[in-house]
């Protein structure tokens, strides 16, 4: 799964995030999870660290994260997955 940030405010570069994980709608068994405010919050800030502009022109900027990624994101928590099979 993915998902992007954007400046509202003026055009530049960028973040395009993608997670270890299949968005929450999926239907066909691989773990998902809900992208949360805390997360993008988290996510904006590791970017700005590691050279994210968001007001510099330019191609995307990526960043893939891993699960321990999410985990130190998230304060030490490991991400919550769902798998879709087993919802009620």
């Amino acid at each position: 799964m993915t998902f992007a940030v954007e400046l509202a405010s003026a055009s530049g570069r960028v973040l395009l995030v993608s997670l270890p994980c299949s968005r929450p709608d999926a239907w066909w068994g691989e773990r998902t999870m809900a992208i949360r405010p805390a997360l993008v919050t988290a996510t904006i800030r590791m970017a700005l660290d590691q050279g994210w502009d968001p007001r510099q022109a330019g191609n995307a900027f990526d960043l893939a994260l891993t699960d321990e990624d999410l985990s130190e994101l998230m304060n030490g928590q490991p991400p919550a997955y769902d798998i879709p099979f087993m919802r009620r």
